[in-house]
């Protein structure tokens, strides 16, 4: 497979992932960028907003506007960091733990469909690579 291919495949992916995300989020007041933060908040719960920010590889002031909207709606609550009072520790509410109840049920449907013919050493093997192409992706941006 040439590399046109593989990125085209990833592409795919990816725009059809978010496209069905962004189906199911219709009728919610939370969009495809805001459940991506809680279900990573939800996954790490303390994460400060710089923490989130490298681990998704989002623009600071992009996670601290969709920080600020997301506890305006209820979702998450702030604290400040007892090691660091500048940092911001970031903590979901019952309403944001029930949020990411319903994305986890999204996933493990679209994860079902998408990859039902494939074995397990499959999945081991893609996610190993995807890890791996990802953290690259993140280190040569971050040198640019």
């Amino acid at each position: 497979m040439e590399l046109v291919s593989i990125a085209r495949a990833i592409g795919i992916l990816n725009r059809t992932f978010q496209s069905y995300l962004s189906k199911a989020l219709a009728d919610k007041d939370v969009s495809y960028s805001d459940s991506i933060f809680l279900i990573n908040i939800g996954n790490k719960s303390g994460i400060s907003q710089e923490e989130l920010s490298d681990l998704l590889a989002i623009d600071k002031a992009a996670i601290a506007r969709s920080v600020k909207s997301l506890e305006e709606k209820g979702y998450l609550v702030t604290e400040r960091s007892g090691q660091d009072k500048r940092a911001k520790e970031l903590y979901l509410t019952e309403a944001g733990k029930t949020f990411v109840q319903f994305m986890d049920g999204l996933h493990q449907r679209w994860a079902e469909h998408v990859m039902n013919h494939m074995s397990e050493q499959e999945l081991e093997v893609i996610a190993g690579w995807l890890e791996r192409m990802s953290s690259q992706a993140k280190d040569y941006v971050a040198d640019r």
